[in-house]
């Protein structure tokens, strides 16, 4: 009944928005009537907002001199589950295909920073809350700026820090796209050196390292969170906030040993030279380290990004893990998992019973449900997967794919930005984060 209840106030709060395609967006700065935390009476009084502009909400970035594009109008349905909805959304996608902004588009629209930012709905104001508990944010990306940009609106708060990493492959003019829109932000980071990310090698935890060397540069931030292009937020800015508070030092970076031992055998029991197996035996790795797999995207202590990059025993594991494969799976989660080398914020406890909370992942195997499709095992979202999006616990979810069934990721900015407005309203189970073993035992 309580899901049910949460269910239906997301389903009015995505109802809020009327998604309106113009060539200039006017925002609306004015905050609405404080809500009732009533459940019954948060949903009535958001009813009266239909219709009303959305602060920071425009799905589609018009260029300016083109005819804005048609709006579908039934998000709310399809995170209801609605079916008809769905058809009409394949068609509508059908008949109007997604068309990405290109880079060339993004260099003229950020020649004015402050248009840029006005007309894109950027929140450049925040609460006492978020502002004395900023957050850093590492983007790895390699293509399409437009979805990279989004994702930065939806994160970007002015209190925060923001190093995004280019992969050296990619284009120039995506490179020069994300340094103008980087541009007009203080407080977004272009690191001076790009890595060539190669999948399976070094090079993958190479640029995470990199920004965290580059963030600490930082004073205020608490925690560090690395994201990809092709995620998005689960949570508002407010509610990481309240949630890294609970956390209260913890480190959520997952792992396993019990699960995984074949494969970490596999992994780094021999040198590689690239993604290829020599017969050299790898000597033990130093300190004691009892090697984990896990993930390199992780939900860090500042303390813990201090460790990485400072600590002795850090920098000869990495050496250490340098010629393994996939290293970038096996050194954050290894120095989350070995309470004894005192890395702050490291879990004390079973690996393979942890939850992992930072992104939620649909792995297409065994009783998976994939509605959308699957690339390299991993589910790429469509829009009948909206309704398993709508009251998750975890903070962030990967992966879409900006021209995949696009509704799915305009619908997810939809319930996003409405989340934004009424955050003080919005309920958050605290016991359940701050029940998570985890939480409960760590250095």
């Amino acid at each position: 009944m309580l899901r049910a209840k949460k269910q239906r106030v997301v389903f009015v709060l995505i109802g809020v928005v009327v998604v309106i395609y113009t060539i200039e967006v006017r925002v609306l700065s004015k905050k609405p009537t404080e809500f009732s935390t009533n459940f019954a009476e948060r949903s009535q009084s958001l009813t009266h907002l239909q219709g009303r502009r959305q602060r920071g909400y425009e799905s589609e970035l018009q260029p300016v001199g083109e005819q804005p594009r048609a709006a579908f109008r039934q998000c709310k349905a399809l995170f209801e589950g609605d079916r008809s909805a769905a058809v009409q959304a394949k068609k509508f996608m059908e008949n109007h295909p997604k068309v990405p902004v290109n880079p060339e588009q993004y260099k003229r629209l950020t020649r004015n920073c402050s248009d840029f930012i006005h007309r894109r709905g950027y929140i450049t104001s925040v609460s006492q809350e978020e502002t004395n508990f900023p957050i850093a944010f590492s983007l790895v990306v390699y293509k399409d700026v437009e979805q990279v940009e989004r994702l930065l609106r939806a994160i970007y708060r002015p209190q925060n820090y923001y190093c995004v990493h280019v992969d050296k492959k990619s284009p120039s003019d995506f490179m020069e796209a994300i340094t103008a829109i980087a541009g007009c932000f203080k407080n977004v980071i272009i690191p001076s050196v790009r890595i060539d990310v190669v999948w399976g090698q070094i090079s993958v935890l190479e640029p995470e390292i990199l920004c965290m060397r580059e963030l600490l540069k930082y004073q205020k931030w608490k925690y560090f969170i690395n994201l990809t292009g092709q995620e998005f937020p689960l949570k508002t800015n407010k509610e990481l906030v309240k949630i890294l508070q609970i956390f209260n030092g913890a480190n959520d970076i997952a792992g396993s040993i019990k699960r995984q031992l074949s494969t970490i055998k596999k992994r780094t029991g021999y040198v590689y030279i690239g993604n290829k197996r020599t017969f050299i035996t790898k000597s033990p790795p130093p300190a004691g380290i009892r090697i984990h797999k896990g993930q390199v995207k992780i939900t860090a202590t500042r303390e813990f990004v201090d460790y990485v990059i400072h600590n002795e025993t850090a920098h000869l594991f990495l050496g250490w893990v340098n010629d393994t494969l996939h290293p970038d799976e096996t050194y954050f989660v290894s120095l989350n998992n070995n309470p004894q080398l005192g890395v702050p914020g490291a879990h004390i406890g079973d690996p393979d019973k942890k939850p992992y909370l930072t992104r939620y992942v649909v792995w297409v195997q065994g009783k998976a449900k994939c509605w959308g499709k699957k690339v390299r095992r991993v589910c790429v979202f469509g829009i009948s997967d909206l309704p398993s999006l709508i009251d998750r616990k975890e903070l962030f979810v990967n992966k879409f794919h900006l021209t995949f069934e696009y509704l799915t990721y305009d619908c997810m900015e939809e319930m996003y930005f409405n989340k934004t407005r009424v955050e003080d309203a919005l309920p958050l189970n605290s016991d359940y984060y701050r029940n998570l073993e985890f939480v409960r035992n760590h250095v």
